[in-house]
Parts: structure tokens; C-alpha cells; sequence
């Protein structure tokens, strides 16, 4: 008998049937503005344009900066988005459970004011200029630690990453982006790749070119396919060990036995709010377009 879901709250229980009774593969992609998004919802030469952009760097026209912002602000309005953010990982040291991969965001609503107004107190509309997509200005003081730059250089600077598509999660439109500081300096984990990323596509074109294959290549694309382990505590637990909640790691305790090669610890059985969380985040994911190949647990049946 799963205790945990025959003490759960009534509004608890509904809230996991609606997301559970759903088929996954019914909602994948439907919350991310993907390439094939772009093409159903952009002027073919604005989206040819801009898949070249990605591929040569070029810089975005005004016109197509606005077509792409229209279409986009459109497309999150019809899937519940009242806001949009800058979302981005700015760089923390690994400071456990509250840093890491913890990322940031800058929250604004679809709205500015109505400046064609004649009233003193101009009202507001709404609307997503095109400006705010692809460029946006914060408080980069504390990164990648307090105190590094005076006062008057301690703004920093968001730049949609075109790369990454746009995504709605929360009624929030999310807009991947790199953090730099005003001279241009990553303060961020994404940044570093983008830039990494250059150098392997122009070296690695120089050396396919040099060596007489692919003359005619364009660009090169590097995947990383990783794997990530992960442990559940409940969060009763979780606040009664300081170790997790000021270090994000286990600091005192002891091994278990036989340390991890007991055939116990693989696919055992999954107590059943473990498994009703994986569902969860599963589906979510999906929804994003982020499809979680292998997206496995190790387990036999639930407890």
C-alpha cells in the first residue's frame, strides 16, 4: 500500500490525476517555438534567413527582429504566457544546494506603456517589443563573485542565444541567453560553450578542408550526450541534515554496505511517490521538446 498517496490532500490527488492521466506523447512539443514552429509561423524568407544566421553568425535585420518577435509573442500568448524572461545560468561556484546549475531569470510582463497617449499617466498595453527578445540589461555585480568590479561596471547584459529555442513553462515565455558583463566577459556557464563551439566549428572546418574531405561544409555541430544520477529525499528529510541544505552533498553519514555493488541498489522496487515524480518531470520535459532518451528508471515494479 503507498501511505503517501492514502494521506495525500484531495486537492493533492487531483492535481496528480490531471497530470497523469495525460498521454505524454499527445503534449511533446507543444510548449517549445522549435524550428518546426518557426516555419509554420514565420515568413519563409525571415525563417531562411535566420536558419543562416545560425549557421554563419550573422546579425538579425531590424524587419526580421520584429516578424520573429510578433510571431513568437503570438504563439506563447496562445499557449497561456503572460510573461517572458531572460533565462540564464550565471556562474556560482558550485555552491551546493543553492548554486550549481541553479539558473536566473528576469521576469517581465507582455506590457509597456502607451506612449501615444496624451494622458500624464500613460496607460499600458500589451505587447513584446523586439528589442526586449534578443537583448536585455541586469545586475551582474555578485557574479561570478561580490565585490570583483566597481559600481559603475557592475551591470550586466542577457542576449538571446539563437540557438536555443524559446520555451513557455510557468505562463512564462523562457528566452535561453548568454550573461556577459559590459566588456563582454562571460559571468555565465553558457557562454564559454557558445564560444567553445565556434572554435571547434572553425578549426574543424579548417582541418576537414586541409585533410580534402567535406570541402564544402559550412559549419560543424558538437553533441553531448550525458548521463546524470540523482538521488530522492523527501524534503522532510532533506531539512533535517545541514550537510544537503548548505552544501548540496553529503558531508557526514556512512557508506552503505558493501558500498554500491549489492544487486539491491539496481533495479529495486520504486516507492510510489518516487515514481509519480519521475511521470511528472517526464512529461514536463516532453513538453519542452527536451526528449529524455533513456529516460529510465532502475526498477522492477512499485513498492
Amino acid at each position: 500500500m503507498d501511505v503517501t498517496r492514502s494521506v495525500a490532500s484531495p486537492s493533492e490527488d487531483i492535481k496528480k490525476a490531471a497530470i497523469f492521466e495525460k498521454d505524454a506523447l499527445l503534449s511533446a512539443q507543444t510548449m517549445i517555438y522549435d524550428d518546426g514552429e518557426m516555419k509554420k509561423t514565420l515568413p519563409s524568407d525571415v525563417y531562411e534567413r535566420f536558419k543562416q544566421a545560425l549557421v554563419d553568425g550573422g546579425a538579425t535585420s531590424d524587419e526580421d527582429q520584429e516578424a520573429i518577435s510578433k510571431a513568437l509573442y503570438a504563439w506563447a500568448r496562445e499557449r497561456g504566457a503572460t510573461d517572458y524572461a531572460h533565462w540564464f545560468f550565471p556562474m556560482r561556484g558550485g555552491s551546493g544546494a543553492t548554486g550549481g546549475m541553479l539558473g536566473a531569470l528576469k521576469c517581465d510582463a507582455f506590457i509597456d506603456l502607451d506612449w501615444s497617449s496624451d494622458a500624464a499617466n500613460k496607460p499600458f498595453k500589451a505587447l513584446f517589443p523586439a528589442g526586449r527578445l534578443y537583448t536585455g540589461e541586469t545586475d551582474g555585480s555578485s557574479f561570478p563573485n561580490g565585490g570583483l568590479r566597481a559600481t559603475h561596471t557592475a551591470a550586466a547584459f542577457t542576449s538571446w542565444d539563437r540557438s536555443s529555442p524559446c520555451f513557455v513553462y510557468d505562463k512564462v515565455l523562457r528566452i535561453p541567453c548568454a550573461f556577459v558583463t559590459h566588456y563582454g566577459r562571460a559571468i555565465d556557464d553558457k557562454t564559454p560553450l557558445l564560444r567553445s563551439q565556434d572554435a571547434v566549428a572553425r578549426e574543424g572546418l579548417r582541418l576537414l578542408k586541409a585533410c580534402g574531405v567535406e570541402k564544402e561544409a559550412s559549419t560543424m555541430y558538437a553533441y553531448l550526450g550525458w548521463e546524470q544520477e540523482f538521488f530522492v529525499v523527501s524534503a522532510e528529510l532533506y531539512k533535517k541534515r545541514p550537510d544537503l541544505v548548505n552544501a548540496g552533498r553529503t558531508l557526514f553519514g556512512r557508506l552503505p554496505p558493501r558500498h554500491q555493488s549489492g544487486d539491491l541498489n539496481y533495479f529495486g522496487a520504486t516507492p510510489g511517490p518516487v515514481e509519480d515524480l519521475l511521470i511528472a518531470v517526464q512529461t514536463e520535459m516532453m513538453r519542452m521538446g527536451s526528449p529524455m532518451v533513456g529516460a529510465v528508471w532502475k526498477s522492477t515494479a512499485r513498492a
